[in-house]
């Protein structure tokens, strides 16, 4: 590619088939081509970027720019329905079809739903990795070594990212570390995956920053320690190496480079993605081109008049859901995070007015409550939600701590970190030191502070307890894989290697 299109391509985010209409008539930096150019340091950051975007695609979902097959004109915000839709605190008010099927598991027979079985943009991404990780060292023209190794290791975060993302949405997953593949790959064990993430990570580390040049959250949408650190973490969770997550995130915590901010300023962490909290995140900015229109963000589904024109939700958490979530605040009201993640709408108001917001969250019906934790500008309209799309923050990450302390014996630190961001939401620290018993208020508190981030069908998949909060699944049938997305029938297109996940060999 030349130059000026990979500069160019800086400026979009690719999130979804009808974003910035002008951008959709130009070829979309999304494949690998024999010809892209590595010559000079413009070309090196050019393609390191395109990497990033790619990966902010692949979040958003498929649409028929990257796949003819494909049934949508627009992307859905698939990163939520891969992380939150299947976790049993969701409900379509509106009844839609197409969310109901997800949330009861019918992840084949629903076609509308087939795009979210298709990994391909995450391959899209890794490939883009391997070839600047295959490029770059030979380039010498306007890049220092400094620089040239900085980028080096931003494309390895984003190849091990891109494997972590994709191995919790299918479980096994192909492992693809060069940029040209002669021969099609078949699925890698879950751990392997996880394994090679973890070793990814410690070769990247040493040449991350712990911020980059820019504002916050343009510092941190692309590697940096922290957002390295808080990635083996995870990964380590997920083998079950506690000491391991433990001692990464404690790495995290003694740089002093992030802290919990107060209640009062989750907003500008949620709608701006300028917080002192945030580790890793993708952000889109309006200003510089970078939306969708409708499809695409999935504040499209939660929000409705006054901040957007819909008159019904097509997603929300029920009110008696929201009141177990959160049992302070159905007790005496002290929970600070209820009224920052959901809000009343006075619907009495008519809709061609903007609708006031209710002091009152909680105050309307048990399906009408809107979830507010993202928001956007209340001009009414579906056009430039540019908010941020947090991926790792300072919260998540203590909250692993806790459970990996607390997993380890060390229940006096689990009890600590717990408490930071019990304190934080108004709520009464947590007293009892018996480990299990620790481990299970983790897991609660992980549920009320990351609610709609994309966390908590992980964390339960993590654990093989999707089937205690999802009456779609059953004990058996997660064992068998009902909690990982079936692979799409694209990914078995010449490939005999490939195979299909146990579970929906015989489920549809």
């Amino acid at each position: 590619m030349k130059n000026r299109l990979i500069a160019t391509f800086l400026l979009i985010v690719m999130l979804g088939g009808t974003s910035c209409k002008k951008w959709l008539d130009e070829k979309p930096i999304n494949t690998v081509t024999e010809d892209q150019a590595y010559r000079t340091g413009a070309d090196a950051e050019g393609a390191v970027a395109a990497a990033f975007a790619i990966f902010r695609r692949a979040l958003s979902g498929l649409t028929k720019d990257d796949t003819p097959s494909t049934t949508r004109n627009g992307s859905w915000g698939d990163y939520y329905f891969w992380g939150d839709s299947r976790s049993g605190d969701w409900i379509t008010p509106n009844n839609d079809g197409d969310w109901t099927a997800g949330f009861q598991n019918h992840l084949i027979s629903r076609t509308e739903l087939e795009p979210m079985t298709n990994w391909r943009l995450f391959y899209r991404a890794i490939e883009q990795a391997n070839l600047a990780i295959e490029k770059i060292p030979a380039i010498t023209n306007g890049l220092t070594d400094e620089r040239k190794a900085q980028l080096l290791a931003d494309a390895r975060f984003l190849r091990a990212l891109s494997h972590f993302y994709a191995a919790r949405i299918w479980g096994d997953v192909p492992i693809n570390l060069q940029a040209r593949n002669v021969q099609p790959l078949g699925r890698s064990r879950l751990n392997d995956v996880l394994k090679m993430v973890v070793s990814e990570v410690d070769i990247a580390l040493p040449d991350l920053p712990w911020m980059n040049k820019g504002t916050r959250k343009e510092s941190f949408s692309r590697g940096t320690k922290g957002a390295a650190l808080a990635l083996k973490a995870h990964a380590l969770m997920w083998l079950k190496d506690y000491q391991g997550a433990s001692a990464a995130i404690k790495q995290i915590m003694d740089s002093n480079t992030f802290r919990l901010v107060a209640a009062n300023e989750l907003r500008a962490l949620f709608d701006t993605g300028e917080s002192d909290e945030i580790i890793f995140e993708m952000y889109y900015d309006a200003k510089k081109g970078e939306y969708s229109n409708y499809y695409g963000h999935i504040m499209t589904y939660y929000l409705t008049n006054p901040y957007t024109d819909r008159t019904n939700l097509s997603l929300a958490v029920p009110k008696s859901k929201i009141l177990e979530i959160f049992p302070d605040y159905a007790r005496d009201k002290s929970d600070k995070r209820v009224p920052e993640f959901f809000q009343s709408i006075d619907f009495s108001v008519s809709g061609s007015e903007l609708r006031p917001v209710l002091p009152d969250p909680l105050q309307n019906g048990e399906r009408d409550i809107m979830f507010a934790k993202f928001r956007k500008v209340k001009d009414r309209t579906y056009n430039q939600m540019d908010a941020p799309v947090p991926i790792f923050r300072l919260a998540d990450v203590l909250l692993l701590k806790a459970e990996a302390d607390a997993r380890s014996g060390n229940v006096t630190e689990a009890l600590s970190n717990l408490n930071k961001i019990r304190e934080r939401a108004g709520i009464p620290v947590f007293t009892r030191d018996d480990a299990p018993v620790v481990i299970e208020e983790v897991l609660a508190e992980r549920r009320r502070e990351l609610i709609g981030e994309f966390h908590r069908v992980y964390d339960l998949v993590r654990l093989g307890r999707l089937h205690e909060f999802n009456p779609y699944i059953t004990a058996q049938g997660e064992k068998d894989g009902a909690g990982f997305f079936p692979v799409s029938d694209e990914a078995f297109a010449n490939n005999p290697n490939m195979e299909q996940t146990y579970y929906w060999q015989f489920n549809q």
